[in-house]
């Protein structure tokens, strides 16, 4: 595995905020082959700003990329993984490999994983929150009519 992290200060200068990501799953030491790589890259116009490339040959795809130059190898697609806040985190890779059985597991990997995905998770909802306070009205507005309702 290869991790890097570039952590810039949000635009109001409060947090400390992931600008890119990159976490590929490697055969072996010498980062060869690759299988796939988790990629976050903030504001891309282009793809997505959260996708997976995986690399391999597909079929469909050759079928699909038809005539011509404009051919694409399976690498090249920037696969949609949930957007900026609720994109895949370390440790959904991480339970990715070892329920694939690419991994041995160490014990009471599941509670480690667990929790770090439950910091992270937190940590992206009060992101959310913080650019969205009329959601969070709106949603504390409905709940108070649900609970005077009960």
């Amino acid at each position: 595995m290869s991790l890097s992290f570039q952590l810039r200060l949000d635009d109001e200068g409060s947090y400390l905020t992931v600008h890119s990501s990159y976490c590929a799953i490697f055969s072996d030491e010498g980062l060869q082959p690759c299988l796939c790589h988790f990629d976050y890259e903030r504001e891309k116009d282009r793809y997505t700003s959260a996708h997976v490339q995986v690399y391999g040959t597909s079929p469909a795809l050759e079928a699909l990329n038809g005539k011509g130059d404009q051919k694409r190898t399976l690498d090249t697609l920037h696969i949609p993984v949930g957007g900026r806040r609720f994109r895949p985190c370390i440790e959904d890779v991480i339970e990715f490999l070892i329920n694939e059985r690419l991994v041995d597991a160490h014990n009471g990997w599941q509670q480690i994983v667990e929790e770090g995905r439950a910091r992270y998770r937190r940590s992206q909802l009060k992101a959310a929150m913080r650019r969205h306070p009329d959601v969070v009205e709106e949603y504390l507005r409905e709940r108070e009519r649900v609970e005077e309702g009960s």
